[in-house]
């Protein structure tokens, strides 16, 4: 488990507090992940928003993602470990029009072979003298998939989607949620560095004992839908409880379940810790096969995509939030602390069985 060990020591050197600015709020946040298939993964995130105008706000948030891996896949394709990093600016402006706020976004994120711009436009509605709330987003992204090594590769994916919310406030104690979210996707989606050996012998680790080999190759087209549901309940002055489902379904025959529970104790008016947990279950795709032991012509879908196999995962978290007053206008310094771990369970996938991940994140900000 040496990866946990170096997840921690990039946790223990990249955690700082940032500087205020002249937004109304600035905060930092460093996220760690670390799994026993040789992954680590260390993203700073850096975020500032300010009101240029009483009801007019800007948003900005810089995130990166660094992540360092010899997993199964990174083998599978006779690579060596390999560190990439990404990088991501996020603007968003919103403006409220009392009961209606309407709002806008921009993407651009980037790494040594992929680029994506995305927009976003939203709408909140509050309604019943704001004990509900309707949400409505549109989404649209334009990503130029490359391969390093290979200047002549250049592929597209073109995402459009959307989400609705409706959030229900029953009494002081109680609220609840509904959400449905659906995806478009055209262009390439799979891996450029995956290959994939067909043959009863193959070793599932590249184009080892295949006596056929051709890079991964899934459908362009992709339908995505999620229909979720949330329910939170206050049970006395300082717990409450919570729960979640999601149901996820898509054109390529993948059909997943999320359950998710939540304990909140309220340890003082400025200090919350909380429990959580989520399982989480899905079918492979109707082309995936752990072992592809017929001949393939070039049109074949074939895939090493060990997201697109049946799986299941456990996680357990912990969570502590805490806020600290600096002076008599109301600032407060904010601290959030989480721990969790998760268990990778894969049925039907060569060479793999599971994963134990160990993720850790400290997130600091400056409230008015």
């Amino acid at each position: 488990m040496k990866c946990l060990a170096w997840g921690l020591v990039a946790f223990c050197m990249l955690v700082a507090v940032p500087r205020r600015t002249h937004a109304d709020g600035v905060s930092g946040a460093v996220y760690v992940r670390a799994d026993d298939d040789y992954t680590v993964v260390v993203s700073p995130r850096v975020h500032a928003a300010t009101h240029l105008a009483e009801p007019t706000r800007l948003d900005v948030t810089y995130a990166a993602d660094v992540w360092t891996s010899a997993s199964v896949d990174i083998r599978a394709s006779a690579s060596r470990a390999v560190t990439e990093q990404r990088n991501e600016l996020d603007a968003a402006l919103a403006h409220d029009f009392g009961d209606l706020t309407l709002g806008a976004a921009y993407r651009y994120s980037v790494e040594n072979d992929y680029e994506s711009h995305g927009v976003t436009a939203t709408s909140a509605l509050e309604l019943a003298d704001k004990s509900s709330t309707l949400a409505v987003s549109a989404f649209g992204f334009q990503d130029a998939v490359g391969r390093a090594g290979d200047r002549s590769f250049s592929r597209s994916l073109s995402t459009l989607g959307g989400r609705a919310t409706f959030t229900q406030l029953f009494d002081s104690r109680m609220l609840g949620q509904l959400s449905y979210e659906f995806g478009y996707l055209n262009g390439y989606q799979a891996s450029p560095y995956r290959w994939v050996g067909i043959g009863p012998v193959a070793t599932g680790f590249g184009c080892w004992g295949a006596f056929q080999c051709f890079r991964e190759h899934v459908p362009d087209l992709r339908m995505r839908h999620a229909v979720a549901a949330q329910l939170r309940r206050a049970l006395a002055e300082h717990f409450s409880i919570g729960a979640e489902y999601r149901l996820y379904f898509d054109d390529w025959q993948q059909l997943s379940h999320t359950v998710g529970a939540q304990l909140g104790w309220a340890i003082d008016a400025d200090t919350l810790l909380s429990l959580r947990y989520r399982w989480y279950s899905q079918s492979g795709a109707w082309f995936y096969a752990r072992i592809y032991t017929a001949p393939a012509d070039l049109g074949a879908y074939i895939t090493r995509d060990r997201e697109l196999s049946p799986m299941q995962d456990h996680h357990l978290g912990l969570d502590l939030l805490k806020r600290t007053s600096l002076n008599s206008s109301g600032s407060k310094f904010v601290l959030n602390v989480a721990a969790a771990g998760t268990r990778y369970s894969y049925t039907n996938f060569v060479n793999l069985s599971e994963v134990y991940a160990l993720e850790i994140t400290v997130a600091v900000g400056l409230e008015n």
